[in-house]
């Protein structure tokens, strides 16, 4: 089938119509023909591969994606960066008026990355039997197929470095990959290497391990540690099983962002793209008026809370993991931050408590890609809250919220970060006053 193409989906494929279907194809950028094979027809819709392009837009960049770069599905790695940020910018302003009804004008432009490669400081690799060798590696979008990768152009020297040389000792002691009949064997590789620190996490089957390997692994270096995680479970999405035991080195990595220092578990969330975090966190604090009260939702380590501390008489952090709530207070001491305390709790019965007791001058919100569910919309919109700044990884779930919050507070600002050059994922920083 031969289609031109109109514009980009909002996972930045290609969108054709045939007829009165709607047709998604990776790999094929706006103003290009090309012809496609249909692998899915739904009633309203179809999804195609791309067969060759036939009409090339003068936009494509003349490079083939790496076999990293298909399985993150890098569909705008085929442009030029200044390119990527622009659609990047479109991809948002669509979306945020599709589901918020949210004018254009509000939105400003992308900032962009530091890095355009070598930028992720953190891994979390599955590991495969691979000729007798233990490889890491991904799987292909929609797919069971799993991809070997040699070597991943997203991670920082460091990372890479440093995920080499433990796959290597890992071979070299024979260790064998997860067997789920069996129970055994080493199932994920979770590295994190920031500011010359490096945290390694071995998610196993039910084994001990090696004594001498995990004092190799941990080697004479003092900012290594080794920890194990055991996740025996035939058919589990999550990395993580049991909480992170410290084998060696020590029990928390000290990372420095703007002008903070946090202590990260290996669990702890953390921004891959830790320079433009920096940059996306200070933006979101610049917006903080100077108040009585602020509370920040879903917290995690509490790195915002604490970065906003001098912009409030008190600052809390409410988060539902016991672990991060933990950490944050640990954070806390370890700042000298007297005027900040954390919550363990969901996010809405956090917030409902909090104003029970006290007025809340501002929210700051930073939820996961499923946005603010109706419990939480339901208490804030209940709430007197002034200001809401609003910290999102997910264009959709963004606009949603705001079409409902709009009935109460204005937009006045959506601010954009590339977090992930070459893919069409987008953040943003989005400011909300009462109205």
């Amino acid at each position: 089938m031969e289609l031109e193409f109109k514009k980009f989906g909002i996972n930045g494929e290609g969108i054709a119509y045939s007829g009165k279907k709607t047709v998604f194809c990776p790999g094929v950028l706006p103003g290009e023909t090309a012809e496609v094979r249909i692998t899915e027809e739904n009633t309203s819709f179809l999804r195609a591969e791309p067969v060759r392009i036939i009409k090339a837009s003068p936009k494509r960049r003349r490079s083939r994606l790496s076999a990293e770069e298909r399985c993150e599905g890098c569909a705008l790695a085929l442009l030029s960066y200044p390119d990527q940020l622009q659609v990047k910018k479109q991809l948002l302003a669509e979306t945020l008026w599709k589901y918020g009804h949210v004018r254009s004008h509000f939105i400003r432009d992308v900032h962009a990355s530091p890095h355009r490669s070598h930028y992720r400081t953190a891994c979390k690799l599955p590991v495969h039997d691979f000729h007798g060798q233990l490889v890491n590696g991904m799987y292909e979008p929609g797919t069971n197929h799993f991809q070997v990768i040699r070597d991943f152009i997203s991670h920082t020297p460091a990372l890479e470095k440093q995920r080499l040389r433990a796959l290597d000792i890992l071979n070299r002691h024979r260790m064998k990959a997860f067997d789920a009949r069996t129970g055994h064997g080493i199932r994920y590789l979770v590295i994190r290497a920031l500011q010359d620190q490096t945290q390694i996490t071995l998610v196993t089957g039910k084994d001990q391990l090696p004594a001498d390997m995990i004092r190799e692994l941990c080697g004479d270096d003092e900012q290594r540690a080794v920890f194990q995680s055991i996740n025996d479970r035939k058919k589990s999405a999550a990395v993580f099983g049991t909480p992170a035991r410290l084998l060696a080195g020590p029990d928390a990595l000290c990372a420095e962002i703007g002008n903070i220092r946090i202590m990260l578990a290996p669990e702890a969330f953390f921004q891959l793209n830790s320079e433009q975090a920096a940059e996306l966190y200070r933006t979101a604090i610049a917006k903080v008026d100077p108040c009585g009260r602020l509370v920040e939702a879903y917290c995690g380590a509490g790195a915002m809370s604490l970065m906003a501390a001098d912009k409030a008489e008190e600052v809390i952090g409410i988060e539902n993991v016991r672990e991060a709530v933990e950490n944050a207070a640990e954070n806390a001491r370890l700042n000298g931050v007297d005027n900040a305390r954390f919550l363990c709790a969901d996010a809405a019965a956090g917030l409902r408590r909090l104003v029970q007791e006290k007025a809340v001058d501002t929210l700051l919100v930073d939820p996961p890609r499923s946005g603010l569910d109706d419990a939480m919309i339901e208490a804030i919109m209940a709430a007197d809250i002034r200001k809401i700044i609003y910290v999102s990884c997910n264009p959709a779930t963004l606009g949603k919220n705001l079409k409902i919050l709009k009935q109460r507070y204005q937009v006045r600002t959506v601010i954009p970060f590339d977090m992930f050059p070459q893919t069409p994922h987008i953040e943003s920083v989005t400011v909300l006053e009462r109205g």
